[in-house]
C-alpha cells in the first residue's frame, strides 16, 4: 500500500506546484480556450502560487490562506489551494467559511485517493479556523471533479451563467 502524505506547501514546493498547476489549466484551456490561458513556462505562474502559500503563521496572527501537497518518497502529487473568507454582507447570514482555490493531482495518482486526501486536510485546516463550511467552484465540463465533490458532500446552491456579447443578439 502506497503511503501518501500531505502537509502545508512551502516555497521549495513551488517549481513541482508551478508543473502541476499548468497541467490543471491546460485542461480547463482545452474546455475553455476564450478564457483560461495557454501553455506557458514552467515559472510563469510561480507568483501566483507563491501568494497563495499564505503568511507565516507567526506574523500578525495571521494564517488565512495555504496550499496542501499530497507527497509519496519525497515526491509532490498534488495539491489545493483554500483561504479563509467572512461573508458580511447585509442580505447574507455572518459565515466564516473557506474557499477552495484549484487543485491538482498528477495524473498517474488520479483515482487513487489523494484528492480525497487532499479535501480532508483542507477540511480540517479550515475547520481549526473557526470556519463553518468549505466553498468551491467547479466547471460544469470537470465531471469527475465533480462527482468527487458531490461524494464528498457538497451540493450545488447556485449557478454561475455567462452569456458572451461577441456574438451578436443576447
Amino acid at each position: 500500500m502506497n503511503c501518501v502524505s500531505y502537509r502545508r506547501a512551502t516555497a521549495a514546493d513551488l517549481p513541482a506546484i508551478c508543473e502541476l498547476g499548468e497541467s490543471v489549466n491546460a485542461v480547463h484551456h482545452e474546455a475553455f480556450p476564450h478564457i483560461f490561458a495557454g501553455p506557458g513556462t514552467p515559472d510563469r505562474d510561480a507568483m501566483h502560487w507563491a501568494a497563495s502559500l499564505g503568511s507565516d503563521p507567526l506574523e500578525l496572527g495571521r494564517d488565512e490562506a495555504c496550499i496542501v501537497v499530497a507527497e509519496f518518497e519525497g515526491r509532490v502529487l498534488g495539491f489545493l489551494s483554500v483561504a479563509m473568507a467572512n461573508e458580511s454582507h447585509s442580505l447574507l447570514q455572518p459565515l466564516r467559511f473557506g474557499r477552495i482555490g484549484s487543485a491538482s493531482v498528477s495524473k498517474t495518482w488520479q483515482g487513487q485517493g489523494v484528492g480525497r486526501g487532499l479535501m480532508r486536510e483542507a477540511h480540517a485546516w479550515v475547520r481549526t479556523r473557526g470556519g463553518q463550511e468549505v466553498r468551491l467552484v467547479v466547471w460544469a465540463f470537470n465531471e469527475g471533479a465533480r462527482r468527487l465533490y458531490q461524494d464528498l458532500g457538497y451540493e450545488v446552491r447556485s449557478l454561475n451563467l455567462a452569456c458572451s456579447l461577441e456574438d451578436g443578439e443576447a
